[in-house]
């Protein structure tokens, strides 16, 4: 896996979200979002790590929520410059800091202070080694942290996927244009009947309603992630709850991102 070519860069995708796309309205989405899933009015009195912070958007939800410190980093440097963008229109404030790193870096997880949320979202199957990610990103847990990570299904169509998404990386920009609007087309429009079509676009139009996000930058982000290694919803508890020592507080399917969220149990 770790050998195969990469032309996508989630950094440049999130800043061109950003610069396309970023607005109050989907950062109250964003926020929103979050405290629903952690069943909380607000962070005040938290600490948030946000695990590969990406655009920067949901390290900016947890300032909005009032959190006492959020801490972002990512290994790519268009992610880190992107969300320092954020953070600067924002007034740079002193208890939100952005750090470039790598969640398998051994050296660079002992910089970074436990948190009361960890928060990792459609991250941790992009690192090359999803079982040593979501060990580290443990490792920053204390007694009553909650663990809040996303990652993606593993189903019978996952080969299927990691071909279309090694043949995605290997074509030129004209190759992923094309690529892009055939995977919407099969998946939204193609011999579809009415009422299906009217779905599609309002499902479309939409789109921001999850999580604050865009469409079309999703779109590149499912076809060009790699590394690719999505997992089951019963390896990850399985591993989290025996492995980790975690406990399992919720989980929440429905999208090709299962969320999960675990507890750190008192000692």
């Amino acid at each position: 896996m770790a050998t195969e070519q990469v032309t996508f860069s989630f950094g440049k995708n999130w800043a061109n979200y950003i610069r396309s796309h970023f607005s109050e309205e989907r950062v109250q989405i964003a926020q929103q979002h979050i405290l629903d899933f952690l069943e909380c009015p607000d962070l005040q009195g938290k600490t948030f790590l946000d695990i590969g912070c990406g655009s920067g958007l949901h390290s900016l939800a947890a300032y909005k929520a009032r959190a006492e410190k959020i801490v972002g980093f990512d290994f790519d440097p268009y992610s880190v410059a992107t969300t320092q963008k954020i953070r600067e229109l924002y007034g740079n404030p002193a208890h939100w800091e952005i750090r470039y790193g790598s969640i398998l870096d051994q050296h660079f997880i002992t910089q970074i202070d436990p948190a009361d949320i960890v928060y990792s979202w459609g991250v941790l199957h992009h690192t090359g080694d999803l079982w040593l990610a979501i060990s580290n990103a443990a490792t920053f847990l204390k007694p009553g942290s909650f663990f809040y990570i996303a990652i993606y299904e593993k189903n019978k169509d996952t080969d299927y996927w990691v071909a279309v998404k090694k043949t995605y990386n290997r074509c030129g920009r004209l190759g992923k244009k094309k690529m892009e609007t055939a995977y919407v087309w099969r998946t939204f429009f193609k011999t579809k009947s009415l009422s299906t079509l009217l779905s599609s676009i309002k499902y479309i139009m939409g789109y921001k309603r999850s999580r604050g996000m865009a469409f079309w930058t999703d779109v590149k982000d499912w076809l060009g992630g790699w590394p690719y290694e999505p997992a089951t919803r019963e390896d990850i508890c399985e591993f989290c709850e025996k492995e980790l020592g975690l406990k399992t507080i919720k989980v929440k399917t429905g999208e090709a991102n299962i969320e999960y969220l675990f507890k750190k149990i008192l000692q």
